[in-house]
């Protein structure tokens, strides 16, 4: 070495090197900004008050409006649904198609996630920062605008709420591009008791609650019911009943804003039965959004909602999803996959649970 030159230091060995490059890596991801993925996002959940308000006045404001029900933007499906709808606290919500009252069917006050409720509170507020992005109007009503955020601030989901009454007047979902997956709102709100149908057929909870002992006895048995499905769908209610001496259990999933069915029982699916209903129903196709990898097609409905059937191990798993084609393509993928759907399948469900796919 020259007089005068800097000296180089020690020479890193190859052990060195790696800890030096483990050590850059380090430094270069800890300070970038977080995943949308990342659970829960970070932030004051100040729009926190305004849903709580909502779920509240839902079983104590009665009123009637029309509820529209829209799909996805850009899919031909923005006509969507229109449904009439009277709010009975105490009884439940009535629904007819608008000016056939006499065919309405009521949703019971005891039945589980039509409206926003604690557990589906807990799991948003879990999920996703629940902002208070201040006034709104829908509808020429004033209202309150709650954004449900990422981690890396993108929205997920909005609800805009009464300012009058604090009932929730709109609902929209937004995929992972931005774009909207469906949306519901009121229009023509008309407060006070309306027209009730006396005698009109209603539902009731589906099947018997499942506690975790339960749950933990059918995984013990084989059953796959697990308690989260991607980084933000979790179990928020699970039943069971039989269906001819057959015990068929269903789970719902949600992340506050989608809801995900899942049922599963015994058996296999017919030779005559295809692996997917398509009655009524327009396949994604291969290739297109929605597709997972080991099953065929999801089906999707004209207002947001898919659908997938198909046998594993034993199994017949259906899915109902009212969610984002990502989020329900997810879903579907974190289940056994048709048959054997060999190693890899199961490497990419695994990734797209871990929602990096």
């Amino acid at each position: 070495m020259r007089s005068g030159e800097p000296s180089p230091g020690p020479s890193l060995g190859p052990a060195s090197a790696v800890s030096a490059a483990l050590l850059c890596a380090l430094l270069l991801t800890g300070g970038g900004p977080p995943e949308a993925t990342s659970v829960p996002a970070e932030g004051a959940d100040d729009g926190m008050a305004v849903l709580e308000r909502a779920a509240d006045s839902n079983g104590r404001v009665a009123y009637s409006a029309i509820r529209e029900v829209r799909g996805p933007e850009g899919s031909g499906t923005e006509e969507g649904v229109d449904v009439h709808v009277v709010n009975s606290p105490g009884a439940g919500l009535a629904m007819s198609a608008p000016g056939e009252d006499e065919h309405a069917f009521v949703v019971l006050a005891s039945s589980a996630l039509e409206s926003l409720d604690s557990r589906l509170l807990d799991v948003l507020g879990d999920t996703y920062r629940v902002a208070d992005a201040g006034p709104a109007r829908l509808d020429g009503r004033r209202a309150r605008l709650v954004e449900a955020l990422r981690a890396d601030s993108t929205v997920a989901g909005r609800f805009w709420v009464d300012a009058e009454t604090g009932l929730l007047l709109g609902r929209t979902v937004y995929d992972r591009a931005g774009e909207r997956a469906f949306s519901t709102s009121l229009t023509g709100l008309d407060l006070g008791e309306g027209d009730w149908p006396e005698g009109a057929p209603g539902d009731a909870p589906w099947g018997d609650a499942l506690n975790e002992g339960e749950l933990d006895g059918l995984r013990e048995a084989g059953w796959v019911v697990p308690e989260h499905l991607t980084w933000n769908l979790r179990m928020v209610d699970a039943r069971a009943k039989r269906y001819g001496g057959e015990r068929v259990v269903h789970a719902v999933y949600s992340d506050g804003l989608s809801q995900v069915s899942v049922f599963v029982q015994r058996g296999k699916l017919g030779t005559e039965h295809p692996s997917t209903l398509r009655d009524g129903y327009t396949g994604t196709g291969a290739g297109g959004s929605g597709v997972t990898t080991g099953h065929d097609t999801i089906f999707g409905g004209d207002v947001g909602q898919y659908q997938s059937v198909w046998q594993a191990n034993g199994f017949v798993y259906t899915v109902l999803a009212d969610a984002p084609a990502d989020l329900a393509s997810s879903a579907v993928a974190a289940l056994p996959g048709p048959e054997d759907s060999g190693f890899w399948a199961r490497v990419l469900r695994g990734l797209s649970r871990l929602g990096l796919l």
